[in-house]
């Protein structure tokens, strides 16, 4: 599991409105991909958990992070993380329904192609 030094808290908000926590930092690891101690950007964090004492963060792509020290200039940096992680758990589902949708638009195309044939 990669660790993540030197690390602050990010929140962005997509341009329908949703809230997003993501984490810069310094990453330390074995995985290939990252170049120990690169600087990088988790994508969405989607959920948390203790070990040993750490938190570990879980992201939307599947990726795991430990957090080791904060960034000095983010005082009481993993009490915010996990109050802004609460605020994302409770945010109200997407007015949107994907799945209505979609059955609406595929009942008035049935409906045009029964029109038509008659």
């Amino acid at each position: 599991m990669n660790m993540l030094n030197n690390w602050k808290t990010l929140e962005l908000i997509t341009r329908e409105g949703e809230r997003l926590v993501c984490i810069e930092g310094r990453v330390y690891g074995t995985n290939p991909r990252f170049p120990s101690s690169s600087h990088i950007r988790t994508s969405p964090i989607t959920g948390h958990r203790f070990e040993s004492n750490s938190m570990v963060v879980m992201t939307k792509r599947g990726s795991e992070y430990l957090l080791g020290k904060p960034d000095p200039a983010e005082t009481f940096a993993q009490q915010r993380l996990m109050r802004r992680l609460s605020r994302l758990s409770q945010q109200a589902p997407s007015a949107f329904n994907e799945l209505e949708s979609q059955l609406t638009g595929y009942v008035e195309v049935q409906k045009d192609s029964t029109t038509k044939e008659s």
